[in-house]
């Protein structure tokens, strides 16, 4: 009974802190919901007109837009929830003093915000794209989930270790952010892994984000089946570093809660 009423009381906070982050979020900044579906379209918009100069087709299906969006969104959630979570513990530092809130509910309402704010977004592009005639036929529903959950962790992962080693230093995130750029260019986002010569892709393929990436792009297209990802080390990369990340959380969570 006292871990059901436990449970409850987590359950509640998570729910409260949601919903408190949605309002701040999007409720009080007018451009806050629109920067949301603005950005992704603007990062399309950028490489078709590359795309278009080079008299480069996409490498899979007809549309370059389609392809784009599809490495972007996955790329977009990943980095989203690693911010938000290296950046949540200090915007709400004072509702840590309350006993009930623990770093860990933070981190979850962040990332339940996120998934579900990408997801809106990612419907409403494939919308938009169909409204515009682009055909749109989806291979395997449960092939795009699993990489994506997979994701979920694994940005998970890197954002509590990033917001631990915050707490000795705060200019961390500076550092971070120069660190992860060349990402979004070894991700996925603007080509296969089939497009990369042997050596390149010797080296790129340790990247769990361009293996879920290509993942991702398998279950979505019913005309490409990548056999170039790596299951296996995806999946034990992701917990391990969800693993590494949540020690850390853990190691870090009572001076998270030192208010200053």
């Amino acid at each position: 009974m006292e871990l059901l009423h436990a449970l409850s009381v987590q359950g509640r906070v998570i729910s409260a802190l949601t919903l408190r982050e949605t309002r701040s979020r999007y409720g009080n900044r007018k451009l806050g919901f629109f920067w949301a579906f603005f950005e992704p379209l603007a990062h399309v918009a950028v490489f078709v007109a590359i795309f278009s100069s080079m008299s480069r087709t996409s490498p899979i299906g007809d549309n370059t837009g389609l392809f784009i969006l599809t490495g972007i969104m996955p790329f977009q959630l990943f980095n989203n929830i690693v911010t938000n979570i290296m950046n949540g513990l200090g915007a709400n530092k004072a509702l840590l003093g309350y006993p009930q809130v623990m770093p860990f509910d933070i981190i979850v309402s962040r990332v339940a915000i996120e998934f579900v704010s990408i997801s809106v977004v990612f419907i409403f592009c494939i919308a938009l794209a169909f409204y515009f005639g682009i055909e749109i036929k989806i291979d395997n529903f449960l092939q795009m989930m699993a990489p994506v959950a997979l994701l979920v962790l694994f940005a998970t992962g890197v954002g509590m270790f990033n917001a631990a080693i915050m707490h000795s230093m705060p200019s961390y995130s500076n550092i971070y952010s120069a660190l992860s750029r060349p990402l979004y260019f070894m991700s996925g986002i603007f080509f296969t892994m089939d497009f990369l010569s042997p050596k390149i892709l010797d080296f790129l393929s340790y990247n769990p984000l361009l293996n879920m990436v290509e993942w991702f792009r398998s279950g979505f297209y019913s005309s490409f089946d990548s056999s170039l990802y790596d299951v296996e080390y995806t999946v034990e990369s992701t917990l391990i570093i969800f693993v590494i990340g949540l020690l850390a959380e853990r190691a870090t969570s009572k001076k998270a809660r030192q208010i200053t």
